[in-house]
This record gives C-alpha cells, sequence and structure tokens, in this order.
C-alpha cells in the first residue's frame, strides 16, 4: 500500500518537497496544503502515515499544531521542517509530539531520509539540528559542571569560615579572660595594706599591661567590625611618620623584652596617613613579627621614601609564612594564616587582614614575603601625599577617607 503524506507548508516549499518526493520513486500518496487549521482537516480525513509541516506559518503552528494533529491522527509521525533550528524550538516541537525535526537549509533530502527513519521506528533530527543540540548539550553540561565546583568551593568556604569563626571565639575568649584575670589578680593583692612601695609600683604596671592588652584587644575587634560594615573612616595629614614608627617600636619593645628591635628609620619621613590607624597597621606587624619571633633573634623595622610613596617593613627571623597563606589571612579574617602567626603565642588571629585593608583605605598596598634563611618579611607602602593612590592599589571599599594637610600628627 501506498505511504500517505500530508504536506504543509509554503507554496515554494510545497514545490521543493512535492518533487523530492515524486522523483524520490517511494509508493506515496501526498495531499498539499499552505495553513495549519486545514492541515488539521485534511489529516482528520486522509489520516496519513507521515504529516510534514512548518510550524512556522502564520495561524496555527508551533507545538499546538502538532498536538492537533496527533489529537486527530494519533498514529501519524509528525516531521517538523522548519527555518529555526534552536535548542527550544526543537525540545518544544519535540515535548509535543513530532519524531523528526529537519532544517529546511538540509534540504528535501533530508526530509526523505527522515521519512525512512521514523517509518521504522525511530526518531531523526537533521544534521544542523543535531549538531546544534550536541553544541547545546555539552554547553550545559560545561556550565553544570562549573556550577558544581563553584558550590563545592562555597561549601568549602563557609565550612573553613565556620571554622575559624569558632577559633576566633576561642582565640578571644582566651584573650579577653587572661588580662581580666590578672587584673582582678593584681587588684585584690593591692588592698593588701601591707604591701611595700615597691611592691605596689610593680603590681600597677603590671596592671597597666594587662589593661593596655585589653583595650588594644578591643580596639582590633571594632576595627574589624567597622572593615566589615563599611563604615571605618580615615582622615588622612601629610606628616613625619619617622618618630611614629619609632614609637610603636618602642611600645611594642616594652611588651617583648625577649626580643631585640632593631630600626633602621631615617630622621625624617614624611607621608600621608591617618594617625591612629597608621599606627594600628605598624602595631599589628610588629606584634605579629614578636610573637612568631624565636626569644633573641631581632626583628627589623625599616622605613624609607621612595618614588612611588612611602615603604614600611617588618622582617622576623622565624619559621617563615607561605606567600599562599599570607595571602589568604590578607584577603580573609579568622583563617589558618592568622592562626599560624598568632594562635600559639596568643592573640585575636585578625592582626594581617586588619593591616592590610586599613593600608589599602590609605591607598597603598601590601605583600609579605618569605626569606631564604628563614622568616618572613611583610611590607607596605602608602602614597606620600593625600589623594594619590599607589599604582595598583585596590579601590577602597569605604569611602569615608578626607584628606587633609598638617605638619604632624599631633599629641
Amino acid at each position: 500500500m501506498p505511504t500517505k503524506v500530508v504536506l504543509c507548508d509554503t507554496p515554494d516549499g510545497l514545490a521543493r518537497l512535492q518533487y523530492a518526493l515524486i522523483t524520490s520513486g517511494a509508493s506515496l500518496e501526498v495531499e498539499v496544503v499552505t495553513d495549519g487549521l486545514s492541515a488539521v482537516e485534511v489529516c482528520a480525513r486522509v489520516r496519513p502515515d507521515i504529516a510534514i509541516v512548518d510550524t512556522g506559518l502564520d495561524g496555527l503552528g508551533g507545538s499546538e499544531l502538532i498536538r492537533r494533529i496527533l489529537a486527530k491522527v494519533p498514529d501519524a509521525a509528525v516531521i517538523c521542517w522548519a527555518v529555526d533550528a534552536s535548542p527550544v524550538q526543537v525540545a518544544e516541537m519535540l515535548g509535543a509530539g513530532a519524531v523528526a525535526y529537519v532544517m529546511k537549509e538540509d534540504g528535501p533530502e533530508a526530509v526523505l531520509r527522515a521519512m525512512r527513519t521514523v517509518r521504522a521506528g525511530s526518531v531523526a533530527l537533521g544534521p544542523r539540528v543535531a549538531a546544534r543540540l550536541a553544541r547545546q548539550l555539552v554547553g550545559d553540561a560545561e556550565r553544570t559542571a562549573d556550577l558544581e565546583y563553584a558550590l563545592e568551593n562555597v561549601a568549602e568556604q563557609l565550612d573553613s569560615l565556620t571554622t575559624a569563626k569558632a577559633d576566633f571565639i576561642a582565640n578571644v575568649s582566651h584573650e579577653l579572660r587572661t588580662p581580666v584575670t590578672i587584673a582582678k589578680g593584681i587588684a585584690y593583692v593591692l588592698r593588701n595594706p601591707g604591701l611595700s612601695e615597691e611592691e605596689r609600683r610593680e603590681f600597677v604596671g603590671q596592671l597597666e599591661v594587662s589593661l593596655e592588652k585589653l583595650t588594644a584587644l578591643i580596639d582590633e575587634m571594632l576595627a574589624v567590625a567597622d572593615l566589615d560594615r563599611g563604615t571605618l573612616s580615615l582622615e588622612v595629614v601629610e606628616a613625619d611618620l619617622a618618630p611614629v614608627l619609632r614609637q610603636v617600636a618602642a611600645h611594642i619593645g616594652r611588651q617583648y623584652d625577649g626580643v631585640p628591635l632593631e630600626l633602621e628609620i631615617p630622621e625624617t619621613l614624611v607621608g600621608a596617613a591617618d594617625p591612629v590607624r597608621f599606627t594600628e597597621v605598624v602595631r599589628q606587624l610588629l606584634d605579629n613579627a614578636c610573637r612568631f619571633s624565636p626569644p633573641g633573634e631581632p626583628v627589623l623595622l625599616k622605613g624609607r621614601a621612595m618614588d612611588e610613596g612611602i615603604l614600611v617593613s617588618v622582617t622576623d627571623r622565624g619559621e617563615g609564612l607561605a606567600r599562599e597563606v599570607a595571602s589568604r589571612a590578607f584577603k580573609e579574617p579568622f583563617t589558618a594564616g592568622e592562626g599560624i602567626l598568632r594562635k600559639e603565642r596568643a592573640g585575636a588571629g585578625v592582626g594581617l587582614h586588619l593591616a592590610r585593608q586599613l593600608v589599602i583605605r590609605h591607598g597603598g598596598i601590601m605583600w609579605a614575603d618569605p626569606l631564604p634563611a628563614g622568616g618572613t618579611r611583610v611590607s607596605f607602602v602608602i602614597p606620600s601625599r593625600p589623594g594619590t593612590p599607589m599604582p595598583g592599589a585596590e579601590a577602597p571599599v569605604s569611602s569615608g577617607v578626607r584628606a587633609r594637610t598638617a605638619t604632624g600628627f599631633g599629641p
């Protein structure tokens, strides 16, 4: 018996298809229509084996045309003969019940091949359609893999951050408890009326040191909180930074009398800085270096003027810090890198992160270098004049930076 075929297309498309079908030599009975409604009516009447339709015609078309044809003739094999071969369009037509999709670019010969395939009970796709779907599937698979990888990284970072914050809370609890316990003990001792004046002065000195540590820790946590909220502001002035470096070194030296401090600082070192925040940066770096240095090994504080700005570096002779660990500590608070520097020797564990963020807000840059002979050098550069960021410096997160010119930091 001949195969019954209904063709639904524009007059030009019908001419191409009819010619291909006639010259194929196949035994066919062909009906032709030029609109979707007529296609449904003809299919209901002749009950074709195959319906070849252009789903892009005006009026009834697309997936609705396919569904209506199949509602009238459920056993018909619908072949889409279309211009659009986007993966979404193909998926929609196949989902509506079509068993083949061929692009008009592939020519009537592709339709003949699709007819043979669907008569054999298989689904057929034109070569261009198959290629586009393959590219889409590959792209989707790659994007899925990328998303899965990104989600795994996010999950790992969240786990790491959760663990690090737990360590941070434990460190802070210890750091708060230690000076408070010392202060309470000294207060109890000072109430002893038989205490000599020399002993009283010694205990008062220890009490002041404990309170200084407590105050510094609280200030550090408040600064980190301001950084996270983006509310930290600077008042940058142009001033001589050399006395400030010496003052910070003297203060840290009193806390770590077993670690010699070596200074290479010129008589004057004019740069642009916020007095309080610049002091905090240098204090954090010196404090880290002294905590991490073996007893008797010197820590070097160096400052000098360059064309790019004011360079300050702190060098210790400890076990050294890998660049990748320092990079994590710079970028993230509460990281393992901070623990390596400070956890075993106490500390809240935010020193490098806090120092780097403060330098960035000065318009500067900070980096760390492990030394071949052991130890680490942490350096930063800030501008010599207010309002002139370093080349390559990151844009400050907070816009609260004010600049003015002055002869010094004041009292």
